[in-house]
């Protein structure tokens, strides 16, 4: 015990005295749950490591408390474009909070552009309901702009959980085509899933795989991956969309 703590105050020490010397460089910080955050260390105070990822023109800030931190590693190369999931110009909402592990429903976001065809999201199955037998461990809605790349739910999420998602709402998918988060027949030879319809919702879990799951109006499923749960709509170009759609996302527990 006494020489993993030494390891550990020495690890500190390098890596705080190191933040002085790599602000022009790319860091990776990777979390004991699987999770992996690329960006700038901007500093390191009172045992907590702050963050700065830039994708795009879009920041977020992230304070990692030491406990949680695997290892970190200053690299060579700048990394402040990463590709989240596959894609570049990603909308990684500024934030300096941490992911969520645990929250009540804030009120839904209203989408951007476009009014909210639906006046509340579809109905829980049995099974996300059924609590007594697998408890809720975090529960937020999110608004999906359809012209962001990629928008973070800001919750963390560990392999074996089951997640459950409904979505509301209406997007224009560029010509005037629009559609809810089922998504419509229309050819897109750049869409993530190609086997899934375009325009509709989509999910990922970390931002370093191309494991993407079809959410469309309501989806559960059992997590692979550890990481941050992303949301996006399954087209290849979005930079002439409008709108948004309102997910409620529960986390429930693997056990």
């Amino acid at each position: 015990m006494k020489i993993k703590k030494m390891i550990l105050g020495l690890f500190v020490c390098v890596a705080a005295l190191s933040l002085f010397e790599v602000s022009a460089l790319a860091d990776t910080i990777k979390l004991r749950d699987g999770s992996v955050l690329k960006g700038k260390v901007v500093s390191y105070n009172q045992r907590r490591f702050v963050i700065v990822v830039k994708i795009g023109n879009t920041t977020s800030q992230h304070d990692i408390p030491i406990e949680e931190v695997e290892s970190v590693e200053f690299d060579s190369a700048d990394t402040a474009g990463l590709t989240v999931a596959g894609r570049t110009n990603t909308a990684y909402p500024p934030s300096t909070q941490q992911p969520e592990t645990a929250t009540a429903i804030p009120n839904p976001p209203a989408a951007e552009t476009q009014p909210v065809a639906q006046t509340s999201l579809p109905a829980p199955s049995t099974s996300e309901t059924d609590t007594g037998v697998i408890a809720v461990i975090a529960e937020k809605t999110v608004s999906i702009a359809a012209g962001a790349d990629w928008t973070s739910s800001d919750i963390r999420v560990q392999r074996g959980q089951r997640i459950v998602i409904s979505a509301i709402g209406e997007v224009d998918i560029g010509d005037g085509k629009r559609t809810g988060p089922e998504g419509m027949d229309i050819a897109d030879k750049d869409k993530l899933m190609p086997s899934q319809k375009t325009g509709a919702l989509i999910a990922v879990i970390g931002d370093d795989n191309n494991d993407f799951v079809f959410v469309g109006q309501s989806t559960e499923f059992v997590s692979k991956h550890n990481g941050i749960l992303f949301l996006s709509i399954n087209e290849g170009n979005l930079r002439d969309n409008n709108g948004a759609f309102v997910a409620r996302i529960k986390v429930l527990s693997n056990r």
